[in-house]
């Protein structure tokens, strides 16, 4: 009986890790499709660290549109029969030629395939492709479209978003060879099978919500264009883990360890703290971008364009006096550097993208505080103080910037709980 236990453990103690490791496998293959493919590597010299022994040479490659691998390409010429000065400007005469050819979109030509400016595949390197628009409405060429079309639409976080999950959509598609076929042979089929491979890559039901969120966007827009009758991605059923990654806020005690740890041997991360929990300002976009000229002085105000804020418009962000008089400093530093910019001061680029988060992720990990509080909690935390200081849920709204008053009161139940204080009601003990 205990030698069957024990393979019985065995086996389902096997399946759970080859489960385990199919969904990270597919987790992987997601995230790698979701990367962003570099068009251009521009002509560099491989001096071997300057060892005339050995040959030099000047590498460049590109990626022609359809093809999966880049082209890489190396030129020996007759640097090796020169010496360390010649051969330097040498390579600089092959560099500059090499550079010009690529720019120029030359070898393009010849390319039987058509050419576009492809929001799904490229970096900002698109531009040196010349942009032919397509006689065809394959779906590849319309997901492309769409996105050029939501670019101007929404703020570059959510375009991000938008174009990761494109970008994996189109793979599915090409992977089951359909990529390339018209838009109206899209059907509701092949939705399902796209969520069904998501849930089995082992992501969160949220997620595939928002992948399936998207995609009924892209399909609409094409309705709207009258490309398309009818939506497939209609009537799809929820799959996916249900996973709760929402910041948890701090407690009162831990608030203290953190503030003590952080204040004085990081106060550019502290201040980001203290403007996220006092003014509910986002710690991605909203933060990181933050330039000294958002900065109201006079009136205690951040004014926070639409590029970066979540909502889209313009933000105007009420300062507590106390934070206000501890910010004053930044007048003496130009405006239009970052308040967050690197080496811990203002200056002409933002830290990086999460710089502040892993940062702050040391001094959580270092005093033992749960990792369920996040970077983010500290806008969560202020929140719930404001409530339990009296503030009234359609004020913590106008407060928190949420465009409807739905969003609050989800808000609420899941980080405040009961508001009512009716527990606390009972005349006796049992």
């Amino acid at each position: 009986m205990l030698i069957y236990k024990c393979i019985q453990i065995y086996k389902n103690k096997r399946n759970k890790i080859n489960i385990s490791t199919l969904q990270q496998t597919n987790r992987q293959k997601y995230t790698k499709m979701a990367r962003k493919q570099t068009i251009i590597v521009f002509p560099h010299l491989n001096d071997c660290g300057g060892d005339l022994s050995k040959k030099w040479y000047v590498e460049w490659q590109f990626r022609i549109p359809g093809e999966l691998n880049p082209r890489r390409e190396r030129n020996y010429s007759d640097l090796n029969k020169l010496t360390a000065k010649e051969r330097y400007k040498a390579a600089d005469i092959v560099i500059k030629e090499k550079t010009e050819y690529l720019k120029s979109g030359q070898y393009l030509n010849g390319n039987p395939k058509k050419v576009f400016e492809d929001e799904l595949l490229y970096r900002h390197e698109a531009k040196l492709y010349r942009q032919v628009s397509s006689t065809t409405s394959t779906i590849k060429n319309l997901l492309s479209n769409f996105l050029a079309h939501q670019k101007q639409k929404v703020n570059k976080k959510s375009f991000e978003t938008y174009v990761s999950k494109m970008r994996i959509f189109n793979q599915f598609l090409e992977e089951k060879h359909i990529s390339d076929i018209s838009i109206t042979k899209i059907t509701r089929m092949h939705i399902l099978d796209f969520t069904k491979s998501l849930s089995e890559a082992g992501l969160s039901r949220l997620t595939i919500k928002k992948y399936i969120q998207i995609i009924h966007t892209f399909f609409n827009y094409q309705i709207e264009l009258k490309s398309l009758e009818h939506n497939p991605a209609v009537k799809i059923p929820a799959m996916g883990k249900i996973v709760d990654m929402s910041p948890v806020p701090f407690h009162n005690d831990e608030r203290k360890m953190l503030k003590k740890a952080i204040e004085s041997n990081d106060p550019q991360l502290w201040l980001a703290c203290e403007i996220q929990y006092y003014c509910a300002i986002r710690p991605g976009t909203e933060i990181r971008f933050m330039k000294i000229s958002w900065i109201d002085f006079e009136r205690g105000k951040f004014r926070i364009p639409s590029p970066e804020a979540k909502t889209s418009r313009v933000d105007v962000v009420d300062i507590p006096a106390f934070l206000k008089d501890k910010i004053q400093h930044l007048k003496e530093f130009d405006k239009n550097l970052y308040v967050f910019g690197q080496y811990g001061r203002p200056g002409p680029k933002p830290v990086g993208k999460n710089t502040l988060r892993d940062r702050f992720n040391r001094y959580r990990e270092a005093l033992g505080i749960s990792p369920t509080r996040k970077f983010y909690s500290w806008k969560h935390t202020g929140a719930i103080q404001l409530l339990d200081n009296g503030l009234k849920p359609y004020d913590l709204k106008e407060h928190l910037r949420h465009q409807s008053f739905a969003t609050t009161e989800v808000y609420i139940k899941k980080r405040a709980g009961n508001l009512g204080g009716k527990i606390d009601r009972f005349s006796t003990e049992i």
